[in-house]
């Protein structure tokens, strides 16, 4: 089925659960699975039934630069490299959230900013204002949803036994997961978007990363090569979702390479 056929379900479904209190729709998946393409499609459909739909990207959270660097420094060199649990500022996250749901039709609220080409995050000035209360409030990002359970047992890759070979970046992150679950269990639903395989994962990471480079003018990654590194840092993450998250998800939904969708 094609997006909009999913998003008519999805529509159909929210029109049935929409109170008062802003509706929280998490969407999880993994590097370009088309959680933004779904997220803006939804508002889109939403906005004409009078919802007033607001989606906050888990990447926009992520702690600056100069705060990662002190992780790398103090935790291990990994932390440097956005992404895994633990590289968010989750402090924000909460202020923001509760913002939110507080609001009233006069509140403006600041949504922060992160900027994936210069790897920081906008000036505050910069943040965009949000008037008003939302109906939905859609948090989507590639680990939401993840427990540190989902990866407990799993082996290391061999990045990470090239990487991280005592373990110590990755015991960090599964210690940091649990302070997202009441982020996580703030959710009213969850949809999990499945890729095929790591492989699709990382061309769609690299497709992305091509469209940023050319509305930014600037290239983070030079190649496929450099993308497929990134995405090494998130490789039993993914895995682990995959394998775990299905079981909580409201619907779980597999997108092909063509961008084509099923129902798992």
């Amino acid at each position: 089925m094609l997006l909009a056929d999913v998003i008519s379900d999805l529509v159909d479904f929210l029109n049935h659960k929409i109170s008062d209190a802003p509706y929280i729709l998490t969407i999880s998946g993994g590097q370009g699975a088309g959680k933004s393409t779904m997220c803006k499609a939804l508002e889109d459909a939403l906005t004409p039934k009078d919802k007033k739909t607001l989606t906050l990207s888990l990447d926009d959270f992520y702690h600056s630069a100069a705060t990662r660097l002190k992780l790398a420094d103090t935790i291990h060199p990994l932390c440097a490299t956005r992404g895994v649990p633990g590289t968010h500022d989750l402090p924000l996250m909460r202020h923001t959230l509760a913002q939110l749901q507080a609001a009233d039709e006069t509140s403006r609220t600041q949504i922060p900013r992160f900027s994936k080409s210069h790897d920081d995050r906008f000036p505050e000035k910069d943040w965009p204002i949000f008037e008003g209360r939302p109906d939905v409030i859609i948090i989507e990002g590639w680990c939401v949803g993840a427990e540190a359970s989902f990866v407990a047992n799993a082996p290391p890759t061999d990045w990470e036994r090239q990487h991280d070979p005592d373990g110590i970046w990755k015991r960090w992150a599964m210690e940091q997961a649990e302070t997202y679950k009441d982020i996580w269990n703030s959710r009213d639903a969850l949809i999990l978007l499945r890729q095929k395989d790591f492989e699709q994962v990382i061309d769609s990471r690299w497709t992305q990363e091509q469209q940023n480079a050319r509305d930014s003018g600037v290239w983070q990654f030079e190649n496929r090569e450099a993308v497929a590194d990134f995405c090494a840092h998130y490789e039993s993450w993914t895995k682990g979702i995959w394998e775990y998250l299905p079981k909580y998800a409201d619907f779980h939904i597999y997108r092909d390479s063509n961008y084509v969708f099923s129902y798992l």
